[in-house]
């Protein structure tokens, strides 16, 4: 089983603009569109996509909280799991005008001690064969060796470890020892405090990161595919040039993908495969995916095995 971590859920609310936007008058939009958000729940989602089963825990609070339990309580292969918070999930904008794109993400509420207590108790089910997927930033009142204490848990369960956080750094991920972690590659460069690496450096630097307990990288690089270092070594996921109209979400499924296929038994590189196909059909559409779309995406991606380095 795979088992989804959001530990501060959202609403996304979509608007785009055709006018030029104006400081004073009114802007007016010519289409909204509310989404439940949230990287653990994207990670669900696209493993439904897929026909893959997963338990999402989710800390949920408020009307708004209502409004995903709502959404997800529909979705046949996501088993919700709500840890009850005292306040309301927060509301991200993005606002599409023209050529650009503005994102207003708003704090969300305060979580309380119980409420670690609460998503630590409901791993005591977990065990070996099991991925737990921990996504996206930590609610306000979380304490800072929380995903430390949850990643004890993790492996004290012989679960695998999954990280997606854009707060990682090298001391943590040596405490955590994730089985897998997912940056983008601006994150990877924030990451190892190098905002200069090119692409060229890029199997070097990760090799160096492998070290501090990590076993896979999967970095996603955009038009660029992505990059997969690990023990096994190096694989390079190349596309075909896409026209991308949405940058909500690509990454979240690149990452559904990749573990939602390595669950099922497939290789690395055909599940960096599917990975590349799942984030590509997301960025090409602001509609809600499906798996023959991904299907078809396997045939604009290739994946090489790399002859150097880890």
């Amino acid at each position: 089983m795979i088992i989804t971590i959001t530990l501060n859920p959202s609403i996304d609310y979509t608007m785009t603009v055709d006018e030029p936007l104006v400081d004073i008058e009114v802007n007016r939009t010519v289409d909204e569109r509310m989404k439940v958000g949230g990287k653990g729940l994207n990670v669900s989602m696209m493993l439904d996509k897929l026909r893959i089963p997963s338990q999402a825990i989710a800390l949920l609070g408020g009307f708004t909280g209502d409004y995903i339990q709502s959404r997800l309580r529909s979705v046949p292969l996501i088993d919700l799991v709500t840890v009850p918070i005292a306040g309301m999930n927060r509301i991200n904008v993005k606002l599409y005008h023209g050529q650009g794109t503005l994102c207003v993400n708003a704090r969300g509420p305060q979580a309380e001690p119980k409420s670690e207590q609460a998503v630590l108790k409901l791993l005591d089910s977990i065990g070996p064969g099991d991925w737990v997927a921990v996504c996206g930033n930590m609610m306000q009142g979380l304490s800072g060796d929380f995903l430390i204490r949850l990643s004890d848990c993790v492996h004290a369960h012989s679960a695998k470890l999954v990280i997606d956080m854009e707060t990682l750094t090298p001391a943590l991920i040596q405490r955590c020892r994730p089985v897998l972690i997912k940056p983008n590659f601006y994150e990877f460069k924030r990451l190892i405090h190098q905002p200069e690496l090119t692409l060229s450096e890029l199997t070097e630097a990760a090799a160096q990161l492998l070290e501090n307990g990590v076993e896979n990288i999967l970095i996603s690089l955009g038009a660029d595919g992505a990059y997969l270092a690990g023990s096994e070594g190096g694989y390079r996921l190349f596309q075909q040039p896409i026209e991308a109209v949405n940058q909500v979400g690509s990454g979240d499924a690149m990452l559904a993908a990749f573990v939602g296929k390595l669950s099922e038994g497939c290789s690395k590189a055909e599940a960096l495969a599917w990975a590349g196909a799942a984030g590509s059909s997301v960025a090409m559409t602001q509609e809600d995916v499906r798996l023959e779309q991904i299907e078809r995406g396997l045939s604009r991606v290739h994946v090489e095995k790399l002859e150097s380095g880890r």
